[in-house]
């Protein structure tokens, strides 16, 4: 479904990424687990089209992404949940989802904008209750929901899912990686980024190690979790 070959990336002079291979298969839940700085987030931007590769080549169902703007990139079907949430504060959560269907032209399909939303309302019901809520207001656990939402209003085939648990709760961090489950199960395919390792190899089907800006380890993640390096580096173990 999606193949990274060779990418590497810079900021200005500086090398982000250095040549990395990833792939990722049709309903498969991906984990890319790395130390700060590493070039996790790096990533997920340059498969969005935020970031442009140096070399290498992006491919996704066989089709090449590599020139391809943000915009067209989503409408491809992937669509990126980013580190931090970045929901529009002053719009309400209504208005918060009704951006994520701008690209597919909802109000010329109503039909359809009001399936899916109420399918990210079965998946978030607190949403369901604080439409009119001005999405700044919010709680982090509720703004970590409305960036999914957001996300999943534009029908991803793939999503990109950057440090969801990050700055939540531990029981809001378990309701967002069962509800990442739940979105796997129902057809859309994961790309995990999250510094939380245990809980993504848990969750994940393989995952990547990304070290210095290139891919050190990879395999299921059942193996990663055995395996001592990951455990030291990673997993307080």
């Amino acid at each position: 479904m999606l193949n990274l070959s060779s990418i590497q990336t810079s900021y200005g002079h500086i090398k982000a990424l250095k040549g990395i291979d990833i792939e990722v298969e049709k309903d498969e839940i991906i984990c890319l687990i790395g130390s700060n700085g590493a070039g996790k987030t790096t990533t997920l931007l340059t498969i969005s089209g935020i970031l442009k590769p140096d070399s290498g080549d992006i491919t996704f169902e066989g089709e090449s992404l590599k020139n391809m703007p943000p915009h067209t990139v989503v409408n491809k079907g992937i669509c990126q949940v980013p580190e931090g949430r970045r929901i529009f504060p002053r719009l309400t959560v209504l208005e918060n989802l009704e951006m994520g269907a701008y690209s597919l032209n909802f109000k010329s399909q109503t039909s359809n904008f009001k399936n899916n939303i109420e399918k990210v309302f079965s998946l978030f019901p607190v949403l369901k209750e604080r439409t009119k809520q001005m999405g700044g207001t919010l709680s982090g656990g509720e703004q970590q929901m409305l960036a999914i939402g957001r996300a999943l209003m534009a029908n991803p085939k793939l999503l990109l899912l950057d440090e969801p648990s990050l700055g939540l709760a531990p029981i809001m961090v378990s309701k967002i990686f069962k509800t990442i489950k739940e979105i796997n199960e129902e057809g859309v395919t994961i790309l995990l980024v999250e510094q939380n390792a245990k809980a993504a190899l848990r969750l994940s089907n393989r995952g990547y190690v990304l070290e210095n800006e290139v891919i050190k380890l990879s395999g299921t993640g059942e193996n990663l979790l055995h395996n001592e390096d990951v455990k030291k580096a990673y997993l307080g173990e």
